[in-house]
């Protein structure tokens, strides 16, 4: 059990920094100039992206290590949520790569920051919500 719980922990917070790098890299990148409503780097915008992002993911997390375990599944629909937008991440800088003329280095680095943070999340499930193995399990024979 504790070693799920570090799994969890560790996987969280993982998640939380790939987000943020991700946000810093858009505003790094000539996505940032494309509407009004983007975020340049340093501006106020993209402190405030960083800091909701810190919270939503650390305000679970710490209920989490309190031991209010069912809070597990707040942090699996936030998981859910970080799906969702990464995969729609990498979909819109593929369409917005074909009309603007977009360097392909911030392509890869983007598309490859949301790859990444979609592997994350999906192990995240994977540790968060696995059985315990038969190792673990004293009740259980385990065959050679």
């Amino acid at each position: 059990m504790r070693k799920k719980r570090k799994g969890i922990i560790f996987m969280t917070l993982l998640s939380a920094v790939l987000f943020c790098v991700l946000l810093i890299t858009i505003s790094l990148s000539p996505l940032a100039d494309i509407g009004a409503n983007a975020n340049q780097f340093g501006s106020s915008g993209m402190w405030i992206s960083i800091g909701m992002v810190l919270v939503f993911y650390l305000f679970p997390l710490i209920i989490y290590l309190i031991g209010i375990d069912l809070i597990r599944f707040v942090l699996a629909l936030f998981c859910c949520f970080g799906l969702m937008i990464n995969s729609s991440i990498i979909v819109t800088v593929l369409v917005i790569a074909k009309f603007i003329d977009i360097s392909y280095i911030y392509i890869a680095i983007i598309t490859g920051l949301c790859l990444v943070a979609i592997i994350v999340n999906i192990l995240w499930f994977f540790i968060a919500f696995r059985s315990p193995s038969a190792m673990d399990n004293p009740n259980q024979t385990v065959l050679p």
